[in-house]
């Protein structure tokens, strides 16, 4: 009789634990990325989407994260690519309304680049674009190639 107490009792807690860690799995948990940024740097290089309907998402999660950035102290290199049809996120003639945000974010040390391949193709003249964007030669895909290898992760908003 008490073996089957013992044995009733320990299966209860038993199934306790089994409920409790069941219900943090299912809601999950908090998981902190901080205190890697403290030693480490962020090393984001965006893409431009070719839908303009995406580039405010694209300004504000740079934005967001070169602020959050300087509120920890995280050092951090952005960089913002366009080629392709993308390329008019850069230029005069096309996006104005977000002129204010790139020259705020360029200020803040984030880099602003250009197609140079693009550039050509489509007959853009450096002219064409915001003063404060550089260009890459001989083209995007292989700068961004290059700065994956260099740690940079590639978003694609």
């Amino acid at each position: 009789m008490y073996g089957i107490k013992k044995l009733s009792i320990s299966a209860l807690l038993l199934g306790a634990l089994i409920i409790v860690f069941s219900l943090n799995a299912a809601y999950g948990r908090d998981i902190q990325a901080l205190p890697y940024f403290k030693h480490h740097d962020l090393k984001e290089l965006y893409q431009v989407p070719d839908n303009p309907k995406i580039w405010g998402l694209l300004v504000s999660n740079a934005s967001n994260n070169v602020k959050f950035s300087d509120q920890h102290f995280i050092n951090y290199k952005i960089i913002i690519v366009a080629y392709g049809p993308a390329i008019k996120f850069f230029m005069k003639k096309y996006d104005k309304k977000n002129y204010a945000m790139l020259q705020s974010l360029h200020s803040y040390g984030v880099k602003l680049v250009a197609c140079h391949t693009t550039m050509t193709g489509l007959h853009i003249k450096k002219s064409d674009l915001f003063p404060f964007v550089d260009v890459v030669y001989p083209g995007a895909i292989f700068y961004i190639v290059q700065k994956e290898q260099q740690g940079y992760a590639y978003i694609k908003p």
